[in-house]
């Protein structure tokens, strides 16, 4: 979870989206849960490591170096991938640890919890792949890897419990879901 100066004034969100809309779905169904069986893959990539994207390709296109544009100019961030099988399971064991979860073994949401959560959508449980090649040419180097993403569940976890923060956040998510598919 981000920190600092712009989140103390409220300026910017301390979260991202994917995890927490995650954690915050199971802490409410009281386990994790996946769509489908879980086998969709998705990058993943550091808030600070896609920050420093940024900079590298701004400092690139400062220095006259021409990082390419158009059809070359697609920069990813990405730092390894996950699937969501084991994003799930690793939720469901964080809720079990904190005392919010029963059973360490993540379920199917229910064509009732896409409808609720997704807007009957199942586009959370399609792939989504990219590669930084591009980005790491031009001299981006991420720190961040899959096993970092893995161990900040917990602590995700953990605040948004405490906080009760995952129901703002899902009242909040539900809606721009809607009106991104509707």
């Amino acid at each position: 979870m981000a920190t600092g100066r712009l989140v103390d004034l409220g300026i910017q969100n301390n979260q991202s989206l994917q995890v927490p809309i995650l954690i915050s779905i199971s802490l409410e169904r009281g386990q994790g849960g996946m769509i489908g069986e879980g086998k969709n893959i998705w990058p993943n990539v550091h808030i600070d490591d896609a920050a420093d994207l940024y900079l590298v390709l701004y400092d690139a296109i400062l220095a006259g170096s021409n990082p390419g544009h158009g059809r070359e100019g697609y920069y990813f961030g990405e730092n390894g991938e996950h699937n969501f099988y084991e994003l799930s399971v690793a939720i469901s064991k964080a809720l079990v640890d904190i005392g919010r979860g029963t059973n360490a073994e993540p379920t199917r949401l229910t064509k009732e919890e896409l409808d609720k959560y997704f807007n009957g959508s199942d586009a959370f449980g399609a792939n989504s792949r990219c590669k930084g090649n591009r980005s790491r040419a031009i001299g981006w180097r991420p720190t961040k890897t899959t096993a970092d993403l893995f161990d900040s569940i917990k602590p995700e976890a953990q605040y948004l419990a405490e906080n009760s923060r995952y129901e703002g956040f899902l009242v909040r998510f539900a809606a721009f879901f809607a009106s991104a598919i509707g």
